[in-house]
């Protein structure tokens, strides 16, 4: 700790009379004024400043404020010889963590004031320490959910450069193998419902080491690449239509227009449906039709909800044309494939 008093008097008795060991505390420099203080805390950062409030050259008040913006570990407890509330009160919405009086000491309650600041200090320094650490983490989840978006994008499929920049970001965040698995199994899900339940995004490595997690993304490229490279179109073509595949799989509850959807990603309408067409294998229409029976079917499994709830979920909010679209593409109506496909509760 550092003391600070413009009496030399003073200040060399306020340190020699008061134990400052029994109570972990130790003084390893004084100022005569707040300048000179500043200069210290420059050259030897502390933990703690006793300093008086009224001192020439620069005050105890106008010390703290410099102090919490250049040195912001640094705590303050004002020492003052007179009641002068007003500058206490200052000093202690400056952040101050207490007072000394000139009572306390002449009535020997040393320890009792020691003993106090000491553990105000220790709780101070605590709450410090776990605010910073709540800080490091919300940047780390926030760092995180940065690079999940960016995974989560089409790009590093289809461009080399975006999958060596996503590589690289994310071993600098040096994820543990808890972080890294939640990472991608939320990728992967993701990923099923764009290219599809293949083979590889079920192996996940689910080791300790990044350099199997890089194997198995590698992995996974080639293996979605394969059913995309082979039709002409550039890398930037077939990332825009990936977009809109995922576009469509997350929007399949609201109104899916084939201009809106191509305006989305950026190219004209026609050569969007026909790109579209070549490398999804189907026309927009017949895939937004697909994946709306495929999420009905799902909801149908899983609830108990009203057809028209499935329906409206879907996508179809005109329960009589989702039962005909579905019956088209499955052979039977809703209710049927419930009865069909719902297992039957025991008893």
């Amino acid at each position: 700790m550092l003391v600070v008093d413009d009496d030399y008097l003073v200040r060399r008795g306020f340190i020699s009379m008061m134990p400052w060991k029994d109570h972990g505390l130790e003084v390893v420099g004084e100022a005569g004024n707040g300048r000179k203080a500043l200069e210290f805390l420059q050259e030897r950062p502390v933990d703690l400043v006793v300093t008086d409030l009224a001192m020439p050259v620069m005050t105890g008040i106008e010390l703290m404020r410099q102090a919490k913006e250049r040195f912001p570990d640094v705590h303050a407890v004002v020492l003052t010889f007179h009641q002068d509330f007003d500058l206490i009160q200052e000093a202690l919405r400056l952040g101050a963590l207490d007072y000394i009086t000139k009572v306390e000491l002449e009535d020997e309650r040393m320890d009792d004031v020691l003993r106090r600041i000491s553990r105000r200090l220790r709780e101070a320094i605590a709450a410090k320490a776990l605010r910073s650490e709540a800080a490091e983490e919300a940047v780390s989840m926030r760092k995180l959910q940065e690079v999940g978006e960016r995974w989560a994008a089409p790009d590093w499929v289809t461009s080399d450069c975006a999958f060596r920049e996503a590589l690289e970001e994310t071993a600098r965040l040096r994820l543990s193998a808890a972080q890294t698995e939640r990472l991608f199994y939320v990728a992967a899900e993701r990923w099923k419902r764009l290219y599809g339940s293949r083979s590889v995004l079920e192996s996940p490595p689910g080791g300790r080491e990044w350099s199997e997690w890089e194997r198995w993304l590698a992995c996974v490229r080639a293996d979605v690449r394969s059913f995309i490279d082979p039709q002409p179109y550039s890398a930037e073509v077939k990332a825009s239509i990936l977009r809109a595949v995922d576009y469509i799989k997350h929007g399949m509850q609201g109104e899916l227009l084939l201009p809106e959807v191509a305006k989305r990603v950026h190219m004209s309408r026609s050569y969007f449906s026909r790109c579209f067409r070549d490398i999804v294998g189907k026309t927009f229409n017949e895939y937004v039709r697909e994946v709306r029976v495929e999420h009905a079917k799902v909801l149908l499994r899983q609830t108990n909800k009203t057809i028209g709830w499935v329906a409206t979920q879907s996508g179809y909010p005109n329960e009589k044309y989702f039962c005909k679209v579905f019956r088209e593409l499955t052979g039977v109506l809703p209710s049927e494939y419930r009865k069909r496909e719902k297992p039957v509760a025991s008893l």
